[in-house]
């Protein structure tokens, strides 16, 4: 009695097995072919190895899968009613990609419209305090002659000075008027022992700046 021998029978060729063979065949590296299609490596290797959840769905994954087939010179519509038969989501959205999740992705365009609008308000808000700081501030105020006390027999002194242009200056009260390079000098009467002089300058709007000096006269 002869012994019976099962024989394994020989399963059908699938998608994926159809694809590689047919790279092989060809002797082409997909690499070159993912640069050629402008298809993400990694697709083409998940077309070969039928995980169809780690490709885009809807139209995208189909249309790979048919560019794909086109290129190794296989029948693309064989491939596209096996890829209809497949359980996918959003299927009949065409632009749903399974590429990223929402939470793990970054709009960098989003993010870099951001970052120049928060320095453009962060320029501005600078400009508007310096702007505000030069008007509140005292002027520049320097007195060149006397520079400090003195004593002296002299019946007047003259006061030397420099400050803005456009600042207004006193001295002891009175308005003394200065050049368009801001300096200006005013000859002062003297009487016996201490003589306090007391020089302002001050813009529109600014803080008032004094100086004082205190000459003796003997």
């Amino acid at each position: 009695m002869n012994q019976f021998i099962p024989k394994k029978l020989a399963l059908e060729e699938t998608l994926g097995e159809k694809l590689r063979q047919a790279r092989h065949y060809q002797n082409l590296k997909i690499e070159n072919i993912a640069k050629k299609l402008n298809i993400r490596t990694e697709y083409l290797i998940a077309l070969e190895e039928e995980r169809f959840e780690n490709l885009p769905s809807g139209l995208y994954g189909k249309n790979f899968l048919k560019e794909y087939a086109s290129f190794l010179k296989l029948n693309p519509n064989e491939f596209t009613e096996y890829w209809e038969k497949q359980p996918t989501n959003d299927k009949e959205n065409p632009f749903s990609q399974k590429i990223v999740k929402k939470t793990k992705f970054i709009i960098f365009p989003k993010i870099i419209r951001n970052v120049i609008l928060f320095g453009a308000v962060l320029i501005c808000f600078l400009y508007l305090l310096f702007y505000f700081k030069n008007i509140v501030s005292p002027p520049l105020l320097i007195i060149e002659s006397p520079e400090k006390n003195i004593l002296t027999s002299e019946n007047s002194i003259v006061i030397i000075g420099k400050t803005e242009p456009e600042a207004e200056i006193k001295i002891n009260g009175i308005a003394v008027l200065n050049n368009n390079n801001g300096q200006f000098s005013q000859e002062i009467n003297l009487r016996k022992g201490i003589n306090n002089i007391t020089i302002t300058a001050k813009k529109k709007y600014s803080r008032e700046k004094i100086i004082t000096r205190q000459i003796l006269l003997k």
